[in-house]
């Protein structure tokens, strides 16, 4: 009989580690987080068919700074590519709450961005910056050199310790130059026009043959081939070290928790 409850305890055991291990797998969906106020409708609209929403699921740890329907207005009437790259850098690759925030200001940290990540970042395009300003309010801006940093923190919308922190700010945070950096949807590498048939040199027959577009070739110019410098790490935050750490910690936590369950069930085999 005490036998068959410890089975019983102990199955019951197993299946709590089990399900918790399960749902710290995929922590949170922000689209149904931010659907819960509808003042982030457009804001959380944007994310879908930017398909930003799939990248910050994907973490294990992110802060997004939110922006209500007012505020986005601004950026509505820019391109679907444009608006990608200016939401991506209001997503920060680490768990920052208003404590934290402070601890950035004080010590000068940069905080790394989604839009780093995409390869297109330049010029710290990728970073912010946040500190006081005014009355001490926190502030956020582009780590780009003489960018303003004077977006205000309003609320937290939620904080979710060390996985998720929703934060609203007044005003798009927009990079200088993230307009041109951005290429449009599906565009190739840049490439030479189509070549043009040369122009007959002095002293050439009339009737000689013209050679067709098909048949002529031409490379691009250097001047013609744009190149993007990767942007450049700040020397006190690595790009993302925040974020590694904290997937390698997630990542410790969960491969604990499963070789414990594992256990488990192999102990409960013995018993059976």
């Amino acid at each position: 009989m005490c036998g068959k409850m410890g089975f019983k305890s102990s199955s019951f055991l197993c299946l709590a580690i089990f399900f918790a291990i399960s749902s710290s797998i995929h922590a949170f969906n922000i689209t149904k987080l931010l659907g819960q106020n509808p003042d982030f409708s457009t804001f959380n609209n944007y994310l879908t068919e930017t398909k930003l929403v799939d990248q910050i699921n994907s973490r294990n740890t992110i802060t997004v700074l939110a922006l209500s329907n007012a505020a986005i207005s601004s950026i509505s009437g820019k391109s679907p590519q444009v608006i990608k790259a200016i939401l991506s850098t209001h997503v920060i690759l680490d768990f920052f709450d208003e404590k934290k925030l402070m601890e950035a200001h004080n010590t000068g940290e940069l905080l790394t961005t989604l839009y780093q990540s995409s390869g297109l970042a330049v010029n710290q395009q990728g970073f912010l910056r946040v500190k006081l300003i005014g009355e001490g309010a926190l502030a956020f801006g582009s780590a780009v050199k003489d960018a303003p940093i004077d977006d205000e923190l309003v609320q937290t919308v939620l904080s979710q310790p060390y996985n998720i922190s929703i934060l609203e700010i007044v005003k798009p945070i927009v990079a200088p130059g993230i307009d041109s950096q951005t290429p449009p949807e599906g565009a190739k590498a840049p490439a030479a026009a189509s070549a043009k048939a040369p122009v007959p040199t002095k002293g050439a027959k009339a009737d000689a043959p013209t050679p067709s577009s098909e048949e002529v070739t031409s490379p691009p110019s250097p001047s013609e081939v744009v190149t993007d410098s990767p942007a450049e790490a700040p020397t006190a935050d690595a790009p993302g070290a925040g974020d590694a750490k904290t997937h390698h910690s997630s990542s410790s936590r969960t491969v604990v928790g499963l070789v414990g369950a594992v256990m488990c069930f192999a102990s409960l085999l013995a018993v059976m």
